[in-house]
């Protein structure tokens, strides 16, 4: 990565997709998955707030709210988890997190064909059940549903994908004499 090629904008982004303070919160394989399910809990729930709080705007801003804070944390471990894999401009990337976000994307977009066939076929079953036919709301959701999935997938999958960061050495360097 030469200076010549980044900005200082990529420069500050790489910073702070590497900082170390967070690493103990996502060091382990099971740590991750736990951020991964707690995210993919998040989304899922934050959108479940409107019809839950009905008409009443005070609930709604109290359940909303935290929700979305509880998000952006999550969202910012899981950036941090894969290093800004997916956030950092692909000059700010060597060779092998270009491949890396080539082989996320590429995961992802497969998911992602599995759900939108399962969402199509849920749909057209559903259809063929009901007498009246699919009912807008159920569209609208599974249409929100994949938006979401589309968006979000790819951060999913890099940060289930993260390996294990390498331990420290505890021996020290013996002295040159």
């Amino acid at each position: 990565m030469s200076a010549k090629t980044t900005t200082r904008y990529d420069q500050t982004m790489l910073r702070v997709m590497n900082r170390e303070e967070a690493r103990n919160w996502h060091a382990s394989r099971g740590q991750r998955r736990a951020w991964t399910a707690a995210h993919v809990v998040l989304t899922a729930a934050t959108p479940l707030a409107f019809p839950l709080a009905g008409d009443n705007g005070g609930l709604l801003l109290g359940l909303v709210i935290p929700l979305v804070l509880l998000w952006c944390v999550c969202t910012g471990v899981l950036n941090s988890t894969t290093r800004g894999l997916l956030e950092l401009r692909a000059r700010a990337l060597d060779e092998r997190q270009l491949a890396e976000r080539g082989e996320v994307f590429t995961v992802a977009h497969r998911v992602q064909l599995s759900l939108t066939l399962a969402a199509i076929g849920g749909l057209g079953l559903a259809h063929l059940l009901s007498d009246g036919g699919v009912p807008a709301a159920a569209a609208v959701l599974a249409l929100f549903g994949l938006g979401l999935t589309h968006w979000l997938l790819p951060l999913w999958t890099a940060a289930l994908r993260a390996e294990d960061e390498p331990a420290d050495d505890e021996v020290e360097a013996a002295p040159s004499a």
